[in-house]
C-alpha cells in the first residue's frame, strides 16, 4: 500500500509538483461534487507513482498551474480508469488537457473484459480487492474536515493504477492490441468539456416536453427557470430542487385547471413528492407565481424542424445486418465486443451506399474510423458487400 499525503498548502504542492514533474508514469484520478452543488467543480485530485500517492485538496491550493504542465507533458505516462468525465473536468475548471495518457479501462476492454469498473479489473489482472461504498462514491467531496474512510477511498482509485498499467500493458504487447489501445487513448485526450446551449431553451430538453403542447410549455419554461434560479441560490443540484417528472405533472396540471389558485391542492396532490415543500408556502409561493406567469405567456411555439427521410429500403437494412454480424463473428473470433471492431455509423454509409464502401477505409475518410481498424479489419467489409450485391441480382 503506497504512502498516502494530503496536500493541502501551496508550498506543499509546490514541492511535490517538482518532484512529480520528474517521474515517467502517474496514476491521476479526481473527485467532484456534482450531487450535492448547483455547479459541480473538482474537489480532490489524486495523484499516484508506484511509491506514493497525494491527495491534492484544489480548495486550498490556489495556484495548480504546475499540475497542468504535469498532464500536457507527453514524456509522462498518465495512467487513469474511464477518464472520460476526468478530462471534460480538468478543461472546464483549469482548461487543462493531458498528453500521454493510458487509460486502463479502455485497456481492459480491449483484452475481453466484459465488467470494465475499476474494481473488477484489479481483481482480475491483480488480485487486489479494495473495498467498495455507494455511500462514499456519494460525498460530498466539498466538505471538509474529509473522514479518513473517504480519504482511504479517494486514494485507492490511484494507489494500484501504475502497477495495473504495467501489467496490462505486458497483456496487451503479447495479443498483438497496444497500437490499438494508445490510440483510442490518444483520441479520449482530445475530449473537451460542453457549455450548455442557451438557457433560454433549456427547458426543451427535460425529458417529456416534446409531448406537451404550446400551453403546457409556456409553463414548463416558467417552471424550470423557477428550479434554476432556486438550485443556483441554494447551491443545490437542480434535481433536489424538483424532479423533471414533477415539472411535467405541473404543467399539465396548471394548465388544465388555468384558474385564480392554479387548482393548488390538485398540484399538491398530483405533481409528487418532490414540490411538496415548495407548494406548502400556499398561493403566494414563488413556484406558484412562476405557473402563473407560464399561464399569462403566449404559447410557446416549437422551433421547427426539418422532416427527416428515412432513406433505408429492405435491401439496405439487409445489407446492414450482413454487416453486423460479420463484425460479430470478428469480435467473438477476438473476444472482444463487436463495438470496438468497427463504429456502426460507418457500417451503416456502406449499407447506405454500398458502392462506395471503400471511402470507409481509405485514410482520411470516415473521422469514427481509428487507423487501427482500417488496418486490421479495412478488407473485410468488402465480400460482404459484393455477396449481397450478387445475391440481389
Amino acid at each position: 500500500m503506497n504512502e498516502v499525503s494530503i496536500i493541502d498548502q501551496q508550498s506543499d504542492w509546490d514541492a511535490v509538483a517538482a518532484q512529480l514533474g520528474g517521474e515517467r508514469e502517474l496514476a491521476v484520478d479526481l473527485e467532484a461534487n456534482s450531487l450535492h452543488a448547483y455547479r459541480e467543480r473538482i474537489c480532490l485530485i489524486q495523484i499516484a507513482t508506484d511509491r506514493a500517492s497525494y491527495i491534492v485538496d484544489p480548495l486550498a491550493v490556489d495556484d495548480l498551474s504546475r499540475l497542468g504542465d504535469i498532464l500536457g507533458n507527453a514524456e509522462i505516462v498518465k495512467d487513469g480508469h474511464g477518464c472520460d468525465y476526468d478530462i471534460r473536468s480538468l478543461d472546464r475548471d483549469y482548461q487543462f488537457s493531458i498528453r500521454g495518457l493510458f487509460d486502463t479501462q479502455i485497456a481492459a476492454r480491449f483484452l475481453g473484459c466484459r465488467t470494465p469498473n475499476l474494481g473488477a479489473v484489479l481483481a482480475d489482472f491483480l488480485n487486489v480487492s479494495i473495498p467498495k461504498s455507494r455511500e462514499l462514491q456519494r460525498s460530498n467531496w466539498a466538505r471538509r474536515p474529509l473522514r479518513p474512510a473517504a480519504l482511504e477511498y479517494a486514494a485507492n482509485d490511484v494507489n494500484h493504477l501504475v502497477r495495473l498499467s504495467d501489467t496490462l500493458r505486458e497483456r496487451l504487447r503479447e495479443v498483438e492490441r497496444l497500437e490499438w489501445v494508445e490510440e483510442e487513448c490518444h483520441r479520449l485526450t482530445q475530449t473537451r468539456f460542453t457549455r450548455p446551449g442557451p438557457a433560454e431553451f433549456a427547458f426543451l430538453r427535460v425529458k417529456g416536453s416534446d409531448r406537451l403542447d404550446g400551453r403546457e410549455l409556456a409553463i414548463l419554461k416558467e417552471l424550470h427557470g423557477w428550479r434554476e434560479r432556486l438550485a443556483e441560490r441554494q447551491d443545490r443540484p437542480a434535481f433536489q430542487i424538483a424532479g423533471n417528472d414533477d415539472l411535467i405533472q405541473s404543467s399539465l396540471v396548471a394548465a388544465q385547471h388555468g384558474t385564480a389558485d392554479l387548482g393548488l391542492v390538485a398540484l399538491m396532490t398530483e405533481c409528487g413528492p418532490s414540490l411538496g415543500p415548495h407548494l406548502s408556502a400556499g398561493v403566494d409561493s414563488t413556484i406558484i407565481n412562476a405557473a402563473r406567469r407560464g399561464l399569462d405567456s403566449p404559447p410557446f411555439v416549437k422551433p421547427e424542424r426539418p422532416r427527416r427521410f428515412n432513406p433505408w429500403t429492405p435491401d439496405g437494412k439487409a445489407l446492414l445486418q450482413s454487416l453486423k454480424r460479420r463484425r460479430t463473428e470478428i469480435g467473438a473470433a477476438l473476444d472482444l465486443d463487436p463495438a470496438l471492431i468497427w463504429p456502426a455509423p460507418s457500417l451503416e454509409r456502406m449499407a447506405l451506399a454500398p458502392e462506395e464502401w471503400r471511402i470507409e477505409i481509405e485514410e482520411g475518410g470516415a473521422a469514427e474510423v481509428r487507423a487501427w481498424q482500417r488496418r486490421e479489419f479495412g478488407d473485410r467489409w468488402q465480400d460482404v458487400v459484393e455477396t449481397h450485391g450478387r445475391e440481389g441480382q
